[in-house]
């Protein structure tokens, strides 16, 4: 017996850039109908679910082109240090939780230093509130963290790693011994419940599609599997899976990976001061952070992808890295030609310090820039933690987002979660209201964070309104329904009452 189709139809709604009513249909997995209510065909009374949304805004469903989807979970369900304004505060949030966790090893995440008038955490400060509890606190971007005498005590010369601190910090190699640490601690079952978390969380906010970057060191290989048990479970959004480690090929294909890209490292990050600069971090005169992939091994993974058939992606986050990367990707161009390398859609993550010259040749390699347009609300600036890093003068040419989209860079929104959470409509309130020089008109972001993120995984026909395309869409409520739709949800005042992905309800809830 052949199942029938079923068919929403959504009356009443607001489209972004129209102020006229309208309806729109699924039909099954795709977009049925699609315009104004006087115009709607008379089948569409016998949908078999009709939704009165009463000029609720009806937006293509968003895309998240750089998530962490275990580790988001881990940070949605433990100790919340984003916000912290001090040391003392992040240090009475971990007692508190202490008191009321029992975990092995207690995790925090998101905390930062840059303004905080009693500097980092150390261990020496963890050891006085936590005693002999083991404690792990990633830093907001993640890429360093500082540990308890406690957990420092379960690695095995731990104190001979690349990146290790005598005061707990550890980045780098340290980090990682510290991250495989973490990961044999925590069950399946328990990386199964965090990956759940994360996709139930992103759902809630009309996200129908998010990038896993998951990596050695960074994430059991084994979250792939989970993801897909999770996802059999019922409705949620699609994913995306990518795994950065050089010359897995057969490993990408057996496991149907969509690339080996995503958080395959040039450098670090700007926060820790390990992304690579050419000239010295200006309130660190002593470093310009860390290189770990020079421009051969970049080419050399370039080529191998483009040879597979498998897209290829690095992060890239510093000037110097930026370098490196471009480079390795000319040297590809070099040896395959333009039309091969291009067509194997490959990308680049952050990219927050490229040059102009590196962005026309990304623009006619095809390469996909996947940016976090919250990144530069919330660190830049002339007194944010980028001017602080870098001085006003290359603070101000960070996040060129109004450049790539000038000279024809693809770009793909994302919020590199749990390092920003997941908050698309504050992506593109972040890329629209930018400085001058970086601020993109509305249609060019919403583009970005639907059509763009999922060209970037392969799929160039999703993403948009039009009978025919897959049905992913959100239905949002907005605080003044005769109003503005678009500026009301840019200004924060949109929630997200159903999500939709391939015509199936992932998210739902009552109207008010």
């Amino acid at each position: 017996m052949i199942a029938r189709t079923t068919r929403t139809v959504y009356r009443d709604v607001r489209l972004l850039g129209s102020d006229t009513p309208a309806v729109v249909a699924t039909n099954g997995e795709t977009l049925g109908w699609i315009g104004a209510q006087h115009d709607a065909p008379s089948w569409l009374d016998d949908a078999d679910e009709t939704v009165h949304a009463r000029g609720a805004l009806l937006t293509p469903g968003f895309v998240d082109a750089h998530v962490h989807l275990a580790m988001t979970g881990q940070a949605l369900r433990t100790l919340d240090l984003t916000g912290a304004a001090s040391l003392a505060e992040a240090l009475e949030r971990l007692r508190a939780h202490l008191a009321s966790s029992d975990d092995d090893v207690v995790h925090g995440y998101g905390w930062d230093d840059t303004a905080w008038p009693d500097g980092p955490p150390t261990r020496t400060a963890l050891d006085r509130v936590a005693g002999s509890r083991a404690v792990y606190l990633a830093r907001v971007d993640a890429h360093s963290a500082v540990v308890s005498s406690a957990l420092a005590d379960r690695i095995d010369r731990i104190e001979r790693c690349d990146g290790w601190s005598a005061d707990g910090r550890v980045e780098r190699a340290a980090h990682h011994r510290v991250r495989d640490l973490l990961h044999q601690h925590r069950s399946p079952a328990q990386r199964t419940e965090a990956i759940r978390t994360a996709l139930d969380a992103f759902a809630a906010q009309g996200v129908v599609s998010v990038h896993e970057m998951g990596a050695p060191s960074l994430s059991p290989l084994d979250d792939f599997s989970l993801i897909r048990e999770v996802r059999a479970e019922s409705p949620r959004p699609h994913v995306a899976t990518y795994w950065g480690e050089p010359g897995a090929y057969e490993l990408a294909q057996e496991l149907g990976l969509d690339g080996l890209a995503g958080d395959l490292n040039v450098d670090g990050s700007l926060g820790s001061r390990t992304a690579a600069l050419h000239e010295p971090y200006d309130d660190a005169p002593g470093t310009c952070g860390h290189l770990y992939l020079d421009a051969g091994a970049v080419a050399e993974h370039v080529i191998g992808c483009t040879r597979a058939g498998v897209q290829a992606g690095f992060h890239v986050i510093g000037d110097r890295a930026a370098s490196v990367a471009v480079e390795g990707l000319r040297r590809a161009r070099d040896e395959l030609g333009t039309s091969r390398v291009r067509a194997a859609r490959h990308r680049l993550e952050h990219l927050e310090m490229p040059a102009p010259a590196d962005l026309e040749l990304l623009a006619q390699l095809g390469v996909t820039a996947s940016v976090q347009p919250v990144f530069e609300a919330t660190w830049g600036g002339d007194d944010g933690m980028y001017a602080e890093r870098l001085g006003r003068p290359r603070a101000r040419a960070t996040n060129p987002f109004a450049t790539m989209a000038t000279i024809g860079v693809r770009m793909a929104f994302g919020s590199d979660a749990p390092v920003t959470r997941p908050d698309p409509w504050g992506a593109l309130a972040a890329a629209t209201g930018a400085a001058q020089g970086r601020r993109v008109p509305l249609d060019v972001a919403v583009a970005a964070a639907t059509v763009g993120g999922w060209a970037a995984c392969g799929h160039p026909s999703a993403g948009r309104l039009r009978t025919g395309a897959p049905a992913h869409l959100a239905l949002w409520e907005t605080p003044d329904a005769d109003g503005d739709a678009a500026a009301a949800a840019l200004a924060g005042g949109a929630r997200c009452v159903r999500t939709v992905v391939s015509g199936r309800v992932v998210h739902d809830t009552p109207s008010d």
